[in-house]
C-alpha cells in the first residue's frame, strides 16, 4: 500500500520531469521556439490543476480508488497520443490529456495519508513519503537525457505509457480502500459551498500558497536547465540529466532532515527556513551571474540549495494544511493540489513570454518566491 502512495504521488513529477532533457529536441523537431516547445509544460500543468478540483469531490462521494483507476486510464490515453503525435498541437494535446489524468495521483494520494494518519504521526509519514518522492525530480530528468541520448524524445512518453500500466495493474490487484464513509448524495451545490468554506480558511490556504510557491521553484529550473546546459553551455542531455540528478538531490536531504527535525523543531519553523533559503540563494544567484556569468560552479550549489528549501517546505506544508481538516477531506485535497499547480502554470505561462532565460531569471524568480512565502507567513490569520 505505502509503495502505491508513493507511485501516485510521483506521477504527476514523472509527467513534468522525465523529458525535460528533450525539450530542446522538441523545439527542433516541431520546429519551435524554446519558448513555444515550454508550452508541454504549461498546458501539462493547466489540465493538471483543474482536473484535480473534479477527483477531490468524486473521491468523497464514491470512494478513492474509482477515481484513481479512472484517472490513470486517462494519462495512459495521454501517453499514447504523444507517443505518435505528428505534430506540435496534437503533442500539446496529449499532454492536456495526461495532465487531466494525473491530478488523482498527487491530490488523492495526500488525501490517503489524510485517511490514515493524524498529527504529528501525519507529519512523520509524509516526511517519509517526500524522501522516496523528492528522488523524482532528480532521477527522472537523469533517465530522461539517457533515453533522449538513446532513442529520442518519444522513449519518454513510452516509459510514462509503461508506467501508468504498472499503476493501473497495482490499483485493480493491490488497493484497498481507505474511506471509511462515503458520501454519495451530495449535491453541486453543497460542493461549492464546500469548496467556499475552505477557500476562506485562511491557515490552510496560506500553506497551500506557500507549497504552490516552492512547487513553481522546481518547474522552473526543469524547464530553465536544458537550455542553460545544452544551448548555453554545449552539453550532452545525458550530462544535463546528472547535473538536474545533483542539484534535486537537495529535496531528498532535506525532506530527511525534516524527517528528524519535525519531532523536536515545529514545521512552521522549517518553512521559514526553507524561505529564507529560497531568497538568499536567489539573490546569489544574480549576484554570481553579475560578477561570474553562468557557470555550473555557481549554479549547481546554489539550485542545490534551493531544491534542499524545498524539503523542508513540502511535508510540513501538508502537515500544516490537513491538521486544521476535520471533514471534506477529499476537496481540501483538490484545493490544496490545484493550487499547488496552478501557482506553476501561472509562473510557466510567464516563463513562456520571457525571451532570454538563463542563470540571472532563476535568481529573480527564486528571490520573489522567498519573499512572497515570508510576506505570507507573516501573517496573523484565523481559522474559519
Amino acid at each position: 500500500m505505502f509503495i502505491i502512495i508513493v507511485l501516485l504521488a510521483i506521477m504527476g513529477l514523472i509527467g513534468t520531469d522525465i523529458f525535460v532533457p528533450s525539450l530542446p529536441a522538441i523545439a527542433e523537431i516541431y520546429h519551435q521556439s524554446p519558448n513555444h516547445a515550454q508550452l508541454t509544460i504549461s498546458v501539462f500543468l493547466a489540465g493538471f490543476a483543474l482536473s484535480q478540483l473534479f477527483y477531490g469531490p468524486i473521491s468523497d462521494a464514491v470512494g478513492r480508488k474509482p477515481p484513481l483507476i479512472v484517472g490513470v486510464i486517462i494519462f495512459i490515453c495521454g501517453s499514447l497520443l504523444c507517443i505518435f503525435a505528428p505534430s506540435f498541437s496534437l503533442l500539446c494535446i496529449g499532454r492536456i490529456i495526461q495532465g487531466f489524468g494525473v491530478g488523482a495521483g498527487l491530490s488523492l494520494a495526500r488525501v490517503i495519508l489524510r485517511d490514515c494518519y493524524k498529527d504529528t504521526l501525519l507529519a512523520v509519514k509524509t516526511a517519509q513519503i517526500a524522501i522516496f518522492v523528492s528522488l523524482t525530480p532528480a532521477l527522472a530528468p537523469f533517465f530522461g537525457g539517457l533515453l533522449q541520448q538513446q532513442f529520442g524524445f518519444q522513449a519518454s512518453f513510452v516509459f510514462m505509457l509503461g508506467y501508468g500500466l504498472l499503476v493501473l495493474f497495482l490499483l485493480m490487484t493491490r488497493f484497498q480502500e481507505t474511506l471509511q464513509f462515503k458520501n454519495p448524495d451530495q449535491a453541486i451545490h453543497t460542493i461549492l459551498v464546500q469548496y467556499g468554506q475552505l477557500l476562506r480558511n485562511t491557515a490552510f490556504m496560506k500553506y497551500a500558497i506557500i507549497a504552490g510557491l516552492a512547487f513553481t521553484s522546481i518547474i522552473l529550473y526543469a524547464n530553465i536547465m536544458p537550455f542553460i546546459v545544452q544551448s548555453e553551455l554545449n552539453l550532452s542531455p545525458a550530462k544535463n540529466g546528472l547535473i538536474i540528478l545533483i542539484a534535486a538531490l537537495g529535496i531528498s536531504l532535506g525532506s530527511f532532515i525534516s524527517s528528524r527535525a519535525v519531532r523536536h523543531v515545529l514545521p512552521k519553523q522549517l518553512i521559514h527556513v526553507g524561505l529564507m533559503i529560497f531568497a538568499i540563494n536567489g539573490l546569489l544567484l544574480l549576484v554570481a551571474n553579475y560578477i561570474f556569468g553562468t557557470t555550473l560552479v555557481c549554479l549547481v550549489p546554489l539550485i542545490f540549495l534551493i531544491t534542499m528549501a524545498c524539503g523542508f517546505i513540502f511535508p510540513n506544508a501538508i502537515a500544516l494544511c490537513f491538521s486544521e481538516i476535520n471533514c471534506h477531506v477529499g476537496i481540501a485535497g483538490a484545493i490544496y493540489g490545484s493550487m499547488q499547480t496552478f501557482i506553476s502554470m501561472l509562473a510557466n505561462f510567464l516563463l513562456n513570454a520571457i525571451p532570454h532565460q538563463g542563470q540571472a531569471l532563476l535568481g529573480a524568480f527564486y528571490l520573489g518566491i522567498g519573499l512572497m512565502g515570508l510576506a505570507l507567513k507573516r501573517d496573523r490569520v484565523g481559522i474559519y
